[in-house]
């Protein structure tokens, strides 16, 4: 069956104009993913994939029925010793899709860089299941000048972890959702990242997280740089279950506009059916601050050497949750070093 491409005629995706980005043709195949990691982790699961919530959200479409074309199953018996890369390219004028599955069993762990490299359409979902007490880190990154459509979805059970950074810098239009349910008691899921574009690049941040079970965590922290006519969205929603009591959840989404024509919007949203809940949610949008600005000045450094000192350490700030992780932390401000210096 055939089906339109969502419009911001749907709520999910008011800010959102994908049609006006990929009005012409390409050349659909198969996403191909370079795979840098353990070879006993791939398994050859080649399922038809559904989309959780197809039934509730109108855009769920975009994803549904993608074929599987890689997975990756860390077994209770065999650690990973190292991080896991991946790698997609799409050329311009493809468009490739497919479904990446993850599982990380019983109190094992996996560290996993995805990286992709687009100047065509990228139509990317990804499903993560996340057993009793395992534990995943999952940075992304990305180059190029195209249009990609992300979908990750995390099942967490009893004690696991999941946190995830997304640098965007890159593509003429990203939307990026991300759909989270923790399911079992104790589990913590945090996502963070920062966007920081220039000319008219639109990047779309969507999260979804249910607490479904007791005494969970969630945490939620963007920091944006938004220059020339660049426009960023940032929806971010905790919804919690009747039965999940003493949840923790939090969202905070900071956004310096380096330019009067710049724009972010942003939706951050509570849905809480439980009693005993500590849950926040915060935005600011603002131009630079001068003042800081001026005191570096006044202590010999030159204004534009002391603006990016300012600007990296405003966007670095998301990274707070990596400050005992020395080799991501590194990994990541430099990826926002080169971004700024571009």
């Amino acid at each position: 069956m055939t089906h339109t491409l969502p419009t911001p005629k749907l709520e999910r995706w008011k800010y959102s104009n994908l049609p006006a980005y990929v009005a012409q043709e390409y050349k659909t195949q198969p996403l191909s993913i370079n795979y840098d990691g353990e070879k006993s982790y791939l398994d050859n699961q080649t399922s038809v994939q559904m989309p959780w919530a197809q039934d509730v959200y109108g855009d769920m479409h975009l994803w549904e029925g993608l074929q599987n074309i890689f997975t990756i199953t860390v077994s209770a018996d065999n650690a990973v010793d190292k991080p896991v890369n991946i790698e997609m390219n799409i050329p311009k004028d493809d468009k490739s899709s497919g479904h990446i599955h993850i599982t990380v069993q019983n109190g094992q762990s996996l560290v996993l860089y995805e990286d992709i490299n687009v100047e065509g359409w990228c139509i990317r979902s990804m499903t993560i299941d996340l057993e009793d007490g395992a534990e995943m880190t999952h940075i992304r990154t990305g180059q190029g000048e195209g249009v990609v459509t992300n979908l990750t979805q995390i099942r967490l059970g009893e004690k696991a972890r999941y946190n995830a950074y997304a640098l965007n810098t890159y593509g003429s239009f990203v939307r990026d959702q991300i759909h989270s349910r923790l399911e079992g008691e104790g589990g913590e899921c945090l996502l963070s990242g920062s966007k920081i574009l220039k000319g008219q690049q639109h990047s779309d941040t969507t999260i979804l997280i249910e607490h479904i079970a007791p005494d969970c965590h969630s945490n939620q922290n963007y920091r944006n740089l938004l220059d020339d006519r660049s426009r960023g969205v940032f929806q971010g929603k905790v919804h919690v279950h009747q039965i999940a009591q003493k949840t923790d959840g939090y969202q905070l989404c900071n956004t310096v506009l380096l330019s009067e024509r710049a724009e972010m919007d942003t939706k951050p949203e509570l849905e809480i059916y439980a009693d005993d809940v500590q849950c926040s949610h915060g935005a600011t949008t603002a131009s630079p601050d001068e003042e800081p600005l001026f005191y570096l000045q006044a202590r010999g450094i030159p204004e534009a050497e002391a603006r990016k000192m300012l600007l990296k350490a405003f966007i670095t700030e998301s990274l707070e949750v990596f400050e005992e992780e020395e080799e991501i932390y590194e990994f990541l401000e430099q990826k926002i070093t080169q971004q700024l210096h571009a």
